[in-house]
This record gives C-alpha cells, sequence and structure tokens, in this order.
C-alpha cells in the first residue's frame, strides 16, 4: 500500500520570520509523502514574494495564497477554506509560526499503517501554562484527543473525515470543536493513535 499524502494547511499573517523556520521544517521532512498550502490572511505581496522560491524548491508540493480580504478571526476562515480544498489522504491543519521535528512526516505515517481517524502526538509550548496546566515554558505537553489536551497542530485527521466535520467556529477555541465535531461524527467508532513523542513546537 502507498504511503499516505500528509496534508498540510497552515494559515499566517505577517510573520515572514517564524514562516520561514515553519516552511523549511517541512522541506526538512525526510520523508516525502507530504504537500504543504500556506494562506495569508489578506494581500501581502511580501508574503508571495517569500513563498515563490519555496514553492520552486518543492516541485510541485508546495503552494500558497492570500485571501481576497482580511478576516482576523485567529485564521479560522483559511482554515475552513483550506480543509475544504485538500485532497490529501490526511490533514494537518496548523499555524505558520509553529515547526516540525525532520521526521514528523516518517513517524505519523508509520503511525498511520492501519489508517486510523486520528492520528496524535505529543509537542512543547513556547509559553507556560499551556493548557491550564502549571508547567513552565518548552515542557514536555502529553497530548489527548479532548478538549484544553490537545492542541490543532498535533493531529493528523483522516481528510475525508475531517472534510465531514467542517471547521464551523470561529472563536479562540474553535481547534477544540473541530475535534469534538470530529468525534461526534464517528461516536465509539473513533480510532485514535498516540504516538508518545514530541513532534512540533507551539508557538
Amino acid at each position: 500500500m502507498p504511503a499516505p499524502i500528509i496534508e498540510i494547511v497552515a494559515v499566517t499573517w505577517r510573520q515572514p520570520g517564524p514562516l520561514k523556520v515553519f516552511v523549511q521544517s517541512i522541506l526538512n521532512q525526510r520523508a516525502p509523502n507530504w504537500r504543504l498550502s500556506v494562506w495569508h490572511d489578506g494581500p501581502d505581496e511580501a508574503f508571495a514574494a517569500m513563498m515563490r522560491p519555496y514553492a520552486e524548491e518543492a516541485e510541485g508540493r508546495i503552494r500558497f495564497a492570500c485571501t481576497e480580504a482580511r478576516h482576523n478571526d485567529y485564521g479560522h476562515s483559511l482554515r475552513a477554506r483550506g480543509l475544504a480544498e485538500a485532497s490529501g489522504d490526511y490533514l494537518l491543519l496548523t499555524n505558520g509560526d509553529n515547526y516540525y521535528v525532520p521526521r514528523f512526516v516518517e513517524l505519523t505515517t508509520e503511525a498511520a499503517a492501519d489508517r486510523p481517524d486520528v492520528v496524535l502526538f505529543d509537542m512543547v509550548h513556547s509559553h507556560e501554562r499551556a493548557g491550564g496546566l502549571a508547567l513552565p515554558a518548552y515542557s514536555h505537553f502529553p497530548t489527548e484527543f479532548r478538549r484544553n489536551r490537545a492542541d490543532i497542530g498535533c493531529a493528523l485527521v483522516r481528510r475525508d473525515l475531517a472534510q465531514a466535520a467542517g471547521f464551523r467556529d470561529r472563536g479562540y477555541t474553535a481547534d477544540a470543536t473541530y475535534f469534538e465535531d470530529i468525534a461526534a461524527l464517528r461516536g465509539d467508532a473513533l480510532t485514535v493513535v498516540k504516538l508518545p513523542r514530541v513532534l512540533f513546537v507551539h508557538n
């Protein structure tokens, strides 16, 4: 069976430095079965100029776009659009200031061998009190597929399931709503593979 395509949808707004680190972290992946879409919230020619060389380097695996107007809703409208247009086997929604370890795609691909609904992995946060826990910055954050214990950037979801759930919330905790909608669709049949490794830094 061919390796699943991991489709990554990232949202950003005027953060060229962190975005360079994020995109490079995807280009540094040891496994090739990934695609990346980067959406900028509103028009920004500097963003487009920065992304063009990356898209050329990645031989068609990177695409980027600016929305016609800024939504200013934590990137959620961009996530909804990226989700709707996705075509890979698994979908990862994330932010353009995060970054992933070089074996992220390789290890999550191995974890998805039996095609579970969700592949969940651990992370560290660059800020204190992540999830309301008394943790200093850059502490190991063991994730669970539930509110306050997972960030949108720490879970691959089967693309068909993600699209069926959609991204309907536009509030601060919309990522938790997204996960809850996915869980509700599958109920007790939901399959989650937990990979107990830190694979990304949440900024």
